[in-house]
């Protein structure tokens, strides 16, 4: 196992992706016409931060959820995390509304052929909607307290894969252009 101290000081920036890290977000992908387009986490050594950041998308829009932390390595293998704030992005509209044939809920298929007869005549005013939303800033969310704290325990670190523990669970996650991802 690599020391968490090495792999973390060694390079500047680290990237590592989990779908396994957000299970409840899992749940999305069940739901019609939503789906988690990428869970990542982003670990800058320079700055001593994280980001861990999630992106979902509809036929309609995507919408990216990001939290940022400081961190401090306390032993090879642990960090103490400080959450300073949540940031929700604008949602970006797509500029054409992008419904599938059919989706399948609950064992049926559902034929959406009538749905998208209706939309493609609103497609200008949704390509007016994406113009005007696009320029907005994004909302910073401090997060506040005892809560905003915690603490990650390492336990098992190589080229393309880090297991962690904490108190907010256990955590596998992949390093961003890791053969593991293509699987």
């Amino acid at each position: 196992m690599a020391n968490l101290r090495q792999e973390l000081l060694g390079s500047e920036l680290t990237w590592y992706t989990a779908f396994s890290e957000l299970l409840p977000l899992l749940a999305v992908g069940t739901i019609p016409l939503l789906k988690v387009e990428r869970i990542c986490q982003e670990i800058n050594t320079g700055s001593l931060t994280i980001e861990n950041s999630i992106t979902l998308s509809s036929p309609v829009a995507s919408f990216s959820f990001s939290a940022s932390a400081s961190f401090e390595v306390r032993s090879p293998s642990r960090i103490q995390v400080q959450f300073k704030e949540g940031t929700l992005k604008p949602p970006e509209i797509k500029s054409s509304v992008d419904l599938p044939e059919s989706i399948d809920l609950f064992g049926q298929k559902i034929n959406l052929s009538p749905a998208r007869q209706v939309v493609n005549p609103l497609q200008d005013a949704v390509a007016g909607i994406a113009r005007s939303i696009s320029g907005q800033s994004p909302l910073k969310i401090p997060i506040p307290g005892e809560r905003a704290a915690s603490w990650l325990l390492v336990t098992y670190l190589d080229k393309d894969l880090r297991i962690s523990r904490g108190d907010g669970g256990l955590f596998v996650l992949a390093k961003e252009g890791s053969p593991l991802l293509d699987q």
